[in-house]
């Protein structure tokens, strides 16, 4: 902002992401909005998130399906990565991950088909270590998510109800405990 010909360093870079040359003054009045706030071209969102302005396609609605996860299935590839699946691991003798790409669960507190899908407004789930439900989008924004990262969370879902927010953490009613006897593990391969 402090630039000399600023407005116009600032319509050399929209311009490119089919914004026209009217908006300038509105990304200008961007810089001192809401956190969240944003304006559209044809092909792009430029949002306000704390104290950066992020250029980003626009959110494709066409990624909203839900993906049915069997019980015999081993892979799932999806609009973000890919989860992998191992079914019926002993609990004796196992260890848990450490790594938050991969969790671990009691095969006990779940029924399959699971449903793979992005979070919406409204989910709730109990996160590991707490007795109390938090909404999903509260746990998004606690973690710092910029609008462009929280549109790319998924959810694994059974018997509706959300046991693991993919990459985040899982849910406590599912965790891996003492009288635990099979475990699922579910890894995730960002694309």
């Amino acid at each position: 902002q402090k630039q000399v010909g600023f407005k116009t360093i600032l319509w050399e870079i929209i311009s490119t992401k089919s914004f026209a040359a009217t908006q300038t003054d509105e990304v200008l009045k961007l810089m001192d909005a809401d956190n969240g706030s944003y304006i559209e071209s044809a092909t792009h969102r430029i949002i306000k998130n704390r104290c950066w302005l992020i250029i980003a396609p626009l959110y494709n609605a066409e990624f909203n399906n839900v993906i049915v996860v069997n019980e015999n299935d081993k892979k799932i590839t999806f609009a973000d990565g890919e989860l992998s699946f191992q079914h019926n691991i002993p609990s004796s003798g196992f260890s848990i991950s450490k790594e938050n790409a991969v969790v671990e669960i009691d095969a006990e507190t779940i029924t399959f088909p699971l449903l793979l899908r992005r979070w919406k407004q409204g989910d709730y789930f109990y996160p590991l270590g707490m007795a109390k439900k938090k909404k999903v989008s509260r746990f998004l924004i606690d973690k710092k998510l910029s609008l462009t990262e929280k549109e790319k969370v998924w959810v694994l879902e059974s018997n509706k109800k959300i046991i693991w927010i993919v990459n985040q953490r899982i849910d406590d009613r599912c965790k891996v405990t003492e009288s635990t006897k099979m475990v699922l593990r579910i890894g995730f391969r960002g694309l």
